[in-house]
């Protein structure tokens, strides 16, 4: 089937006409990204967003090649900037929505920030995308697949969102950091380096260090407070600053699957001669739909029912990482 959005095909007990037709129209629903829910709420997307969504399409685009995937653009118009009054607080700072095929993000005071962001949905959107029509009595049109992520057949539960969330933003610290050389980010990673290394022993308000290898974007005492970590300095000579700062996330689920990573390479010396190597497989399987290698290693090197174990465990990362421990 010719491929009209993010989605590769269709799984259920339909027609095969049927399902090319529910694809033409998820590519109708690719091309109009016009919501009456976003009016008054989304502003136009600046000079240098719109240069920094060029840049994330081209390097999100290599990495598909590497898989012998082609290109994917994602249009501008499909990337929606909200404004830090409208966005809504129980979102996050930014997602992708499959069924709307658009990514909606907050305003952000930097563009490193908002490189970061749209990085790291843009994974998401160009990941395996499948849809299902679901089984059962009363049969919808749900997600099957978005990279990793598994829904059950039925639509009712599903499996390894943790697993898909730590890969991608693996990739996203990997991959999106090797932009941060480019000249529309040299200010902001200048200031950040000279914050750090003026305030080192900057800490939060729970006491704990605010700096850490995650920290790609520092700001003190800025007007704008829309970081994800704010921590202060308490020095005897000056006084107390305020320190926003931004870093990658999903630092659980990464612990996860970095010690998962680490377990499989010590256990397959023979196989991998690298941890990179092992988290070729989890990104290959993420990127092109065939998760297939992910579950023989893990069955292979951990017993049977494994993978499906940690993708359980889902609802609760504490009790999911002592799983991983227990391994």
């Amino acid at each position: 089937m010719e491929k009209f959005s993010s989605f590769e095909r269709v799984v259920g007990n339909i027609p095969e006409a049927e399902k090319e037709q529910i694809l033409r129209d998820k590519g109708e629903r690719f091309d109009d990204q016009v919501f009456e829910d976003l009016k008054g709420k989304e502003r136009e997307k600046t000079p240098e967003e719109l240069q920094i969504i060029m840049l994330a399409n081209e390097a999100t685009n290599e990495i598909r090649q590497r898989y012998g995937l082609e290109n994917f653009d994602i249009p501008p118009e499909n990337i929606h900037v909200v404004t830090e009054e409208a966005w809504p607080r129980e979102k996050g700072v930014a997602f992708y929505n499959s069924m709307l095929q658009g990514i909606a993000a907050r305003e952000q005071p930097a563009r490193i920030v908002f490189l970061k962001k749209i990085f790291h949905e843009m994974l998401h959107f160009k990941s395996y995308n499948a849809l299902q029509v679901t089984s059962g009595e009363n049969p919808e049109l749900d997600e099957y697949r978005v990279g990793l992520t598994v829904h059950t057949r039925e639509g009712k539960k599903m499996y390894f969102v943790n697993l898909n969330e730590a890969v991608t933003e693996e990739m996203t610290k990997r991959f999106a950091t090797q932009l941060f050389d480019n000249p529309l980010f040299a200010q902001e990673a200048k200031q950040t380096k000279d914050v750090i290394t003026r305030y080192p022993r900057a800490i939060t308000g729970s006491g704990e260090p605010l700096f850490d290898d995650d920290t790609f974007y520092a700001e003190v005492e800025g007007k704008k407070s829309w970081g994800e970590a704010v921590g202060r300095l308490f020095g005897a000579q000056e006084k107390p600053k305020k320190i926003t700062t931004e870093g990658f996330t999903y630092q659980s689920e990464r612990k996860i699957l970095n010690t998962l990573i680490d377990k499989i390479l010590k256990r397959n010396p023979d196989k991998f001669q690298d941890r990179e190597e092992v988290f070729e497989i989890f990104t290959k399987g993420m990127i092109t739909g065939n998760i297939l290698p992910v579950g023989r290693l893990v069955e292979r090197t951990f017993g049977n029912g494994t993978l499906r174990r940690i993708g359980e465990l889902d609802q609760d990362v504490q009790v999911q990482e002592e799983f991983v421990n227990s391994l």
